[in-house]
């Protein structure tokens, strides 16, 4: 462990099956991801450079500190957190906050452009 809130992972592995509370991110050989959104009962961390639906999420239980997925369902879990259920994020970060921002204008300029 790099510090008490980065976890690095070594070469082989991919993602850690715990973590502590004040984890903010994870390195493995894939990238960083940082914590960017949390529910009262998930944390997600997300690597923003990683464009591969499998890769760029890791959902973690809160009660537990485990891993609850680190495919393509904890990146759907994600992206319907932030397009159907934003009332049930209790923390965004501000990176993913300007993500977000991002994919809603080009969601409005691409409905706009099919009228």
């Amino acid at each position: 462990m790099k510090s008490n809130h980065t976890i690095v992972i070594p070469l082989g592995e991919y993602t850690p099956e715990h973590i502590s509370p004040g984890t903010k991110r994870i390195i493995n050989c894939i990238g960083r991801y940082h914590r960017a959104l949390e529910t009262k009962d998930f944390i997600y961390f997300v690597n923003f450079q990683e464009g591969d639906e499998n890769g760029c999420v890791m959902m973690y239980r809160k009660k537990e500190m485990e891993l609850a997925s680190d495919n393509y369902f904890a990146y759907c879990s994600m992206f319907e957190l932030l397009t159907e259920k934003e009332e049930e994020i209790t923390y965004i970060s501000r990176t993913m906050k300007y993500n977000l921002k991002l994919h809603k204008e080009a969601e409005s300029a691409t409905t706009a452009s099919n009228v």
